[in-house]
C-alpha cells in the first residue's frame, strides 16, 4: 500500500509542476489555467475512461490479474504524464507561496488516495496521477483567502513604511519603456541623491512592498515601476505609493485581452497623472502620439519630452552599434549626451529620465556625466558580445511599438547576417493576427533569417515573412539555443525579441 501511494504521489507531483507554473505565471488567478486548456482536457480525457476501466477490472478479475493489469496501467499513465509534461514549458520560481501550493496539493492527493484504498478501490492509484491538475486547482481555491490576507498584511506594512519615508516618490508607468526609464532614472538621480528603485520588473503591489523591505530610511528618491494588466491596477498602486512625481513612458496595444480597448488602456495609464497632486510633476514621452493626448489633459505641473513641441527637445541623434549620442535641450540649456546604450528607444528613455532628474535638481553636467555610465536593464536591447557573434537580448520586448523600434535599431549593426528570434506578440485581442503579420513583415525588411517559435502566435508571424527570409521553427527557447549553436557564424548579429512567458507556449 505505502509503495503504491508513494509511486502514485511522485508521478502526480511531477505532473502538477507545469500546471502550478502556469498558475504562478498568471498571478495565481484560476483563469490563467485556461492557457493550458488542451492539457487539462487531455488529463480529463485520459483519467475518466482509464479509471472506469480500472474499476471494472477490480470488480471482475482475480487478484493476480488485477495486480498485473494495474502495474501495466501505471506505466501507461506514467507515459501519458511524461508526454503531457514535455509539452508544457516550465520556468518556476520556488517562492514560499508556490511551495505552499505544491505541499497542499500533494497532501490532498495522498489523502484522497488513502481514502480510495479503504473504499476498496486500491487499484485506482495507477490512473490517479492524471488527476493531479484537479488538486492544484483545489489547493489554489483553499489557499486563496489565506494568501490574500497575507498579501494584505504585507502591503499594509509597505504603506506604513512609505508614510514614514522622507523621500520623493516617483511612479513610472507605460505599455513599454517603463523598466528602462526606471533603471536610467535610478542611475541619473544617484549622481545627486540617495536613490532606491524597484528591482527588475517588480511592478505589482507585492513588488512595491518587497522593494521597500530593502529601504534603509536614508533614501531621498524612491523610483517605483507601476504595471497594469487590468483596470484598477494603477489606482491600487497609487493608493500604496501616493506618488509625488509621475512618468508616462509610452502607450501601445498591450494587454488588450484584459483591457478590451485602447481607450481603456489610455484611461488606466492616465490614472497615475490624476493621482499626482497638481503641484507635483508628471513627465510625458511626447514622441508617442497617444501619450501626447494624456499630456494635453493634464491641468497640473507637467513636462513633455519629444522631437518637437515639447519642453525638452531631442535632436542631433547619432547611433552606432557601440552607443548613442544626442542633444537634449530645454530653452537655452543644452547638453550633449553620450551613452553606451544603443538605439532610438535608448535615446528617448534616457531623455525622459534626464528631464525628470533635471526637474528634481540634478545639475545638467552631472546628468551628462552619469549618462556615460548608463546601461540598460537585462533583456531590454542588451548588447552582448559572444565570441565573434553579437547578441542583442530584447527578450522582454512584447509590444508592437517596442518591437518596431528594436528592429529599426538593428539596422545600426553591421554583420554578415542579421537573425531575429521571436515567439510573436500576445494579449492584443482582435489585433493579434494583424500585428503579428506586421511583425513578420518588419523582420523581413531588416533580417535575412527568422527563428520563430511554433504555435498560433508564431504561425501569424511566419505568414507575414517574405520569401527571401530563411525561416526556422522551434518548440521553445531551449530548442532555439541548440539551433543557434549550429547556425551562427562569425560576424552574425542575433536579435532575441518577445520571448513569451511560459504559459503562452502551451
Amino acid at each position: 500500500m505505502i509503495a503504491s501511494i508513494l509511486l502514485s504521489a511522485g508521478l502526480a507531483y511531477f505532473l502538477s509542476l507545469p500546471f502550478a507554473s502556469v498558475l504562478q505565471g498568471g498571478g495565481y488567478r484560476l483563469k490563467a489555467l485556461l492557457r493550458a486548456k488542451k492539457q487539462l482536457i487531455a488529463c480529463a480525457a485520459y483519467f475518466l475512461p482509464a479509471t472506469a476501466a480500472e474499476t471494472v477490472v477490480l470488480l471482475t478479475l482475480s487478484p493476480f490479474l488485477v495486480a498485473i493489469w494495474t502495474f501495466a496501467f501505471y506505466f501507461t499513465t506514467a507515459s501519458f504524464v511524461l508526454l503531457t509534461h514535455r509539452k508544457m514549458r516550465i520556468n518556476m520560481h520556488y517562492t514560499r507561496r508556490l511551495v505552499r501550493l505544491l505541499v497542499l496539493s500533494t497532501a490532498l492527493y495522498v489523502v484522497a488516495l488513502i481514502w480510495l484504498y479503504f473504499a476498496s478501490a486500491s487499484g485506482v492509484w495507477a490512473t490517479a496521477p492524471s488527476s493531479a491538475p484537479l488538486f492544484v486547482v483545489l489547493s489554489a481555491v483553499i489557499l486563496g483567502p489565506i494568501e490574500k490576507a497575507n498579501n494584505h498584511r504585507y502591503v499594509k506594512r509597505a504603506k506604513r513604511a512609505l508614510s514614514r519615508a522622507n523621500a520623493t516618490k516617483i511612479g513610472v508607468t507605460g505599455s513599454y519603456g517603463k523598466t528602462s526609464v526606471k533603471k536610467y532614472l535610478e542611475q541619473l538621480l544617484s549622481a545627486e541623491f540617495c536613490t532606491l528603485a524597484s528591482p527588475e520588473n517588480f511592478n505589482t503591489p507585492l513588488g512595491v512592498a518587497k522593494t521597500l523591505t530593502e529601504a534603509t530610511g536614508r533614501e531621498q528618491m524612491l523610483v517605483l515601476e507601476m504595471g497594469a494588466r487590468r483596470r484598477g491596477d494603477i489606482a491600487e498602486l497609487c493608493d500604496i505609493v501616493r506618488p509625488d512625481v509621475g512618468v508616462i513612458t509610452g502607450i501601445a496595444p498591450q494587454h488588450l485581452e484584459t483591457f478590451g480597448t485602447m481607450e481603456a488602456v489610455l484611461a488606466e495609464k492616465n490614472v497615475l497623472a490624476e493621482r499626482v497632486p497638481e503641484e507635483g510633476l508628471v513627465v510625458y514621452n511626447l514622441t508617442d502620439p497617444l501619450v501626447r493626448k494624456l499630456y494635453e489633459k493634464r491641468r497640473g505641473k507637467k513636462v513633455g519630452v519629444g522631437y518637437e513641441n515639447a519642453d525638452y527637445i531631442i535632436s542631433e541623434q547619432n547611433f552606432t552599434s557601440c552607443g548613442s549620442t544626442f542633444t537634449l535641450a530645454k530653452g537655452n540649456e543644452r547638453m550633449r549626451i553620450e551613452t553606451p546604450c544603443v538605439g532610438t528607444a535608448c535615446a528617448i528613455d534616457i531623455s525622459v529620465a534626464a528631464a525628470v532628474a533635471v526637474e528634481l535638481g540634478v545639475p545638467w553636467e552631472k546628468v551628462a556625466s552619469a549618462a556615460k555610465r548608463c546601461y540598460p536593464p537585462s533583456h531590454r536591447f542588451e548588447v552582448i558580445k559572444s565570441g565573434d557573434v553579437t547578441v542583442i537580448d530584447d527578450g522582454y520586448n512584447a509590444n508592437p511599438v517596442g518591437a518596431a523600434v528594436a528592429l529599426e535599431s538593428l539596422r545600426y549593426f553591421e554583420g554578415e547576417r542579421k537573425i531575429v528570434y521571436t515567439s510573436g506578440i500576445v494579449e492584443l485581442g482582435k489585433e493579434e493576427e494583424v500585428q503579428n503579420r506586421a511583425l513578420g513583415q518588419k523582420i523581413s525588411s531588416v533580417a535575412s533569417v527568422a527563428v520563430v517559435c511554433k504555435g498560433r502566435y508564431g504561425d501569424e508571424v511566419v505568414e507575414g515573412l517574405e520569401e527571401r527570409t530563411t525561416v526556422f521553427r522551434v518548440e521553445n527557447t531551449k530548442e532555439a539555443s541548440a539551433l543557434f549553436a549550429k547556425i551562427l557564424k562569425k560576424g552574425d548579429v542575433l536579435l532575441i525579441m518577445s520571448d513569451l512567458p511560459r504559459d503562452y507556449l502551451l
